[in-house]
């Protein structure tokens, strides 16, 4: 996502941002208890 915030600072990168971790959730098959425990330390 950087890349695309140095070529425009005002690129909203929110919506791409959580299908990749929607992805990444699916990937390693985490269930939502290990997926609210995730978005809470990150938050």
């Amino acid at each position: 996502m950087a890349f695309l915030k140095e070529q425009n600072p005002n690129t909203h990168t929110t919506i791409l941002e959580n299908e990749i971790e929607q992805l990444v959730y699916r990937l390693y098959d985490l269930t939502e208890e290990e997926i609210k425990i995730i978005e809470k330390a990150s938050a």
